[in-house]
């Protein structure tokens, strides 16, 4: 079915009115011309799409109440830990129907549909992007100022926190800047690597099997070089609350001059901003992971039709599949709208300057950053220069997690396995209150309480 409108007025066709509700999080906010993209979309195919976006921090907290809601949504974008959640409360379509009748994504091929099937075989969603990761980035304006090259070994790594902590890197005649910030405690495996180089926090993959990271002998010694640099004040004292929000400010603002943080269009995002605060004369590089340890490539949100849906069949089509039609809408979702997110300059496709950011920085994404395009568009607008060696870097120094899917178990626990237990226990081990010890075997009886070994053996399928 096609539904993208002729450019003339006299080829219109009426269209009947068809709307649907998108309940997302990466997508362009309110302040970013939103309002813009959803007209553009409208002209395109002729549907009212309306998008819910809660507050980023709250987004999967919101989505799962609204499930219970009268108007749910349609279309919904979701993080890979709960959509094994999802499947056990039987909320999405499995969409193996619609890829095989599909126009353009059908043409992916096995390995990556594979890659996204649950445990009955099924796919029940279909990443807009790819995954993409975090890498350290470090101002290499301070390691100039202080006569410091960029470190390869932990040893040299904590040179340069106490260096950045200690003898005034910004050159205004005042310690106050710390050496290294990061994101609740480094819970979550993608923003944590400088410290814990080849640790693990969370369950993962390894050699064939899942296994929980937080039990093994490499993230204890993690551990203890978290606690170090903290106690010692090396890194921001506020690590055990830090949003990506608060922790990326900190950056921003020069209050730290290290942080592990998304190896895509934030490259140009955090240069841009640290300069309207602190100069131009700011540089920040992104290093390849200390010796021992490696980035992570995580699995994508997933984008997921929901049950009830009225014509998913269309919802799918032109929500889903012409995201990767190498034309329309596939611009649309990539870079916005000609002549208010992007526009032909000097002959060339190029971000605009959004005049509602308050650092005046260009737009960098629409929906899917162009960095993280994953069918074969050969698009028209350059890779940013800036995040071209960044991306390099993730590419060539990092491995990829897989999706999980599990039973009554892992969906019962293990969210609050991943994201209460193990951020509390963290926090409580760097900040003095528990031993590494007493914290390993309060995390020992408190897991087990919460079945980890069931849920283990789920993912492994050992029952």
């Amino acid at each position: 079915m096609t539904l993208l409108l002729s450019c003339s007025a006299k080829e219109q066709a009426p269209i009947e009115t068809f709307s649907f509700t998108a309940y997302l999080d990466t997508i362009i906010q309110d302040w970013e011309g939103q309002s813009i993209f959803i007209e553009e979309y409208r002209k395109l195919t002729g549907i009212e799409l309306k998008i819910i976006q809660p507050p980023h921090q709250q987004y999967m907290d919101k989505l799962m109440v609204s499930f219970a809601e009268k108007d749910s949504p349609q279309v919904c974008e979701v993080l890979p830990e709960y959509i094994s959640l999802m499947v056990s409360r039987d909320i999405p379509l499995p969409l193996d129907d619609f890829i095989a009748d599909s126009q353009y994504v059908k043409n992916f091929d096995s390995d990556f549909f594979d890659s996204l099937r649950a445990q009955d075989s099924k796919i029940y969603g279909f990443p807009a992007r790819d995954g993409g990761g975090c890498v350290t980035y470090i101002r290499k304006d301070w390691l100039d100022n202080l006569g410091l090259e960029a470190p390869e070994t932990w040893e040299e790594f904590y040179t340069i926190l106490t260096a950045f902590t200690y003898d005034d890197p910004d050159g205004n005649g005042i310690n106050d800047t710390k050496g290294y910030t990061d994101v609740k405690s480094a819970s979550e495996d993608w923003y944590n690597r400088a410290i814990m180089l080849n640790a693990r926090v969370e369950i993962y993959f390894k050699e064939g099997k899942w296994i929980d990271g937080f039990t093994e002998p490499a993230f204890i010694d993690a551990l203890k070089r978290l606690r170090k640099i903290y106690q010692e004040g090396l890194a921001d004292t506020n690590i055990p609350t830090n949003t990506t929000f608060t922790a990326r400010n900190r950056f921003i603002s020069g209050d730290v001059g290290i942080i592990t943080y998304w190896g895509n269009h934030w490259a140009r995002n955090l240069l841009e901003r640290t300069r309207k605060v602190s100069g131009p004369e700011v540089e920040i590089i992104a290093i390849p992971p200390l010796k021992k340890g490696y980035y992570i490539k995580r699995v994508a949100p997933l984008l997921i039709i929901t049950k009830g849906t009225e014509d998913p069949q269309r919802v799918f089509t032109n929500f889903i599949d012409k995201q990767y039609d190498k034309s329309q809408i596939q611009t649309l979702f990539t870079y916005g709208v000609q002549g208010y997110h992007w526009d032909i300059i000097d002959g060339k496709p190029q971000f605009l300057t959004n005049e509602n950011d308050p650092y005046k920085v260009p737009f960098t994404k629409a929906f899917v950053p162009p960095a993280s395009v994953i069918n074969d568009w050969d698009q028209e607008m350059e890779i940013d220069d800036v995040i071209q060696p960044v991306i390099k870097v993730l590419n060539e120094n990092s491995i990829k997690d897989k999706i999980k899917y599990g039973g009554s178990y892992y969906n019962q626990y293990y969210l609050e396995i991943e994201k209460e237990l193990k951020p509390e226990l963290i926090s409580r081990i760097i900040n003095g209150e528990l031993s590494i010890e007493d914290g390993m075997n309060l995390y020992k009886t408190r897991s087990n309480d919460l079945y980890i070994d069931r849920i283990l053996k789920e993912l492994n399928r050992e029952e």
